[in-house]
């Protein structure tokens, strides 16, 4: 069987996924049957030089072109938001099923381009766009449909991560760390997207949508990023073992749902404190398998090629049909869920020990130095009284991924 492609965009992951095709060429269609045969791709400069063999496949800047072009599947890893996802609209409203590795545009627009792709008996594929070659949106779609889902978080943005790592194992500061990330490619000029945990979100959001079977919306997303985060907390937390990372999370609480993105203390005991520089790891609690992780690369040419690819082979090998496609959006909770916490404070040790221990609020003492301490798990309503009573400088939940 033959299968012919247009690819959209010929970056990075683009590239990875033209080297790819052509280095494990026998063993994908040992695996699967098919010839991947990709004979259009699209670029926004055709005279820049490509570091793909491209012979033989017309490379065009023209989408009417494309859209105009007897294919058989088409990969978007170009980018861009509302005029992709008129692209790729084009695309599935011909019954031409689509993969795309972007979850800026996805976590603005899926629940239109899967109703399009219902609609039309087509399909839409994203593997890619969650934690670059981690396989989890396949697991949650096939693997763990036999589970209630409770809750799914973790580490998926590598930017923020090597930035936290560098600062947890160099102590380095903040900026130092971004600077580094930046020169090595790891982060962007402007990197607002990563390190206020912007990216973080749209993946939240993507794997909530999964899990819970509801619509959401980005504004639903609590958003603290990791800008602000000082070497000093880092430091005095180590001592008491426990270790920073940028964690998104999505629970379900009585009926309602809590989405955010927030940098949270874990035990460096728990698997996520050993999840270091730019890798990336996803919890699932489900009422039957518990509790189980899914680590790796989170982003990388090869690596998300590999994710593509994947949903290539599994848009002609896998033929249940596996799109979720909520009708009701998820309502978000208020409240809450009761944490432990990490606060440092502006004050002397005995004026915190003394409010504390009158509000009966039990503790451990971090640091004398510093005034930092250890609450055991405490409600919204106590954390509010404690920012209003005393000076906080600092303040971040604890083992919040447990």
């Amino acid at each position: 069987m033959n299968k012919k492609i247009a690819l959209l965009g010929l970056g990075t992951v683009g590239t990875g996924v033209i080297n790819l095709l052509r280095e494990n060429e026998d063993l994908i269609h040992s695996s699967s049957g098919v010839n991947f045969t990709i004979t259009h791709i699209l670029v926004s400069n055709t005279e820049k030089t490509r570091n793909a063999d491209v012979s033989g496949i017309r490379v065009t800047d023209d989408i009417n072109e494309i859209q105009n072009a007897d294919i058989d599947l088409a990969v978007e890893v170009m980018g861009g938001i509302d005029s992709t996802k008129d692209v790729i609209h084009s695309f599935l409203s011909r019954g031409i099923p689509v993969v795309t590795a972007n979850k800026d545009m996805l976590a603005i627009h899926i629940d239109e381009l899967e109703g399009t792709a219902h609609k039309h008996q087509s399909h839409l594929y994203y593997e890619a766009a969650v934690a670059g070659g981690i396989p989890i949106i396949h697991t949650m779609q096939h693997s763990l449909n036999a589970n209630k889902i409770s809750k799914v978080m973790g580490i998926l943005n590598g930017t923020t991560n090597y930035i936290l790592s560098k600062m947890t194992f160099d102590g380095w500061t903040y900026q130092d760390a971004l600077k580094e990330a930046q020169a090595i490619g790891y982060a962007e000029a402007d990197p607002t997207a990563d390190v206020e945990g912007i990216d973080a979100a749209r993946k939240t959001l993507l794997l909530a949508r999964l899990a819970f079977n509801k619509k959401f919306k980005l504004e639903d997303v609590d958003l603290t990023g990791i800008s602000a985060v000082d070497i000093k907390d880092i430091k005095l937390a180590e001592n008491a073992g426990l270790t920073l990372k940028l964690l998104g999370v999505a629970e379900e609480i009585e009926n309602k749902y809590h989405l955010a993105v927030e940098p949270i203390f874990v035990s460096t005991k728990h698997q996520l404190a050993n999840v270091h520089y730019e890798k990336n790891a996803v919890f699932v609690n489900g009422n039957m398998i518990k509790e189980a992780m899914f680590y790796g690369p989170g982003a990388g040419g090869y690596e998300t090629a590999s994710a593509v690819v994947s949903d290539m082979i599994n848009s002609v090998t896998v033929k249940s049909e596996c799109s979720v496609r909520p009708e009701e959006y998820g309502l978000k909770t208020e409240e809450k869920a009761d944490s432990a916490y990490y606060i440092r404070f502006n004050a002397h040790l005995s004026e915190t020990e003394a409010y504390l221990a009158s509000e009966d609020i039990q503790f451990d003492i971090i640091s004398t130095a510093e005034t930092a301490v250890k609450t055991v798990k405490i409600n919204e309503a106590e954390l509010k009284n404690i920012k209003d009573a005393l000076a906080v400088e600092a303040v971040y939940k604890i083992n919040g991924a447990e």
